[in-house]
């Protein structure tokens, strides 16, 4: 496989980025390793612009540092559908019946209407310019789990990382650029069902969002309970253990939001193959937003 250059991207107006990661994806001795470096320290204003065409190829997002324009890495495309003769891929990528959007959240604590998001990331599976979106939130409540995912209050609490009611447009916004015309968005997440997908629509509805029709909800646990190991069995079925199973190595943090991105993006496309789980199958068994029985918003 190629290798990918994957960047976090913070789509904030005014907001502090305290570094830019850089990971690098790469395919060494039959094994994926997933590393990550750090380039100075830096504090900016980040301005979302768009340009390109209004139909067709969708626009590309312009992140600007001061006076100086940066344009976030190409990332490629991870394969996501099973292994086919090339003219048969070629005809595959080009019939793709929907823009699959990885994400992941890291929160306050576990799933409850009291609880909040604390960083949001996303990548886009058909790769391309600023095809990763990723923030921290503020979620002006204290954080309680910080063992688990290293964010403490004294990292969001600060003036110019934003709130939810600040990410939610920007995530909208973000995906209507990568969205293909006239085809539906999933959403892709590992337990999905039980936690991400509930904070994520709780978050819109208390911004004032209503979930866009064509948004689909996907869970890959489902998936991988399907996996069996030369025993019989997997001793898990979480990402750590995926990895494990399917020889991808990271170096990367764990319970990091595009950290775990990144992985289930790889998880995901092993999982198809191995399965022989085609787009069209994701279709079928993806939800609607109404299916997802998600508990309004309330205060700790």
């Amino acid at each position: 496989m190629a290798s990918i250059l994957s960047g976090s991207f913070h789509h904030v107006r005014n907001c502090h980025m305290s570094c830019i990661n850089i990971r690098l994806l790469r395919f060494s001795s039959g094994k994926y390793i997933l590393d990550q470096c750090n380039t100075r320290s830096l504090t900016t204003r980040a301005q979302l612009t768009r340009e390109g065409p209004q139909n067709g190829t969708p626009e590309s997002i312009k992140l600007h540092i001061g006076k100086v324009e940066v344009v976030k890495p190409h990332i490629e495309p991870i394969q996501c559908y099973p292994a086919l003769p090339n003219e048969e891929k070629l005809e595959a990528k080009m019939n793709r019946p929907a823009t699959i959007l990885v994400f992941d959240l890291e929160t306050t604590g576990a799933n409850s209407p009291g609880e909040r998001i604390i960083e949001f990331a996303a990548r886009n599976l058909m790769g391309g310019r600023n095809s990763t979106f990723q923030t921290l939130i503020n979620p002006e409540i204290k954080i309680k789990n910080s063992y688990i995912h290293g964010i403490t209050n004294s990292m969001v609490d600060r003036p110019r990382v934003p709130r939810i009611e600040d990410v939610i447009p920007l995530v909208m916004e973000w995906v209507r650029i990568q969205q293909e015309p006239g085809k539906p968005v999933v959403w892709l997440a590992h337990n999905g069902k039980t936690f991400d997908f509930h904070f994520f629509l709780r978050e819109m509805s208390h911004c004032g969002y209503d979930i866009p029709d064509d948004w689909r909800f996907f869970d890959t646990l489902p998936l991988a309970k399907r996996l069996v190991d030369p025993t019989g069995k997997l001793k898990g079925r979480s990402i750590k253990e995926l990895c494990k199973h399917f020889n991808i190595i990271v170096n990367e943090p764990a319970h990091r939001a595009m950290a775990d991105v990144n992985m289930l993006s790889l998880i995901y496309q092993c999982l198809t193959i191995s399965q022989e789980f085609t787009s069209l199958n994701l279709i079928e068994k993806s939800l609607m937003a109404s299916d997802i029985k998600w508990k309004p918003r309330s205060e700790r």
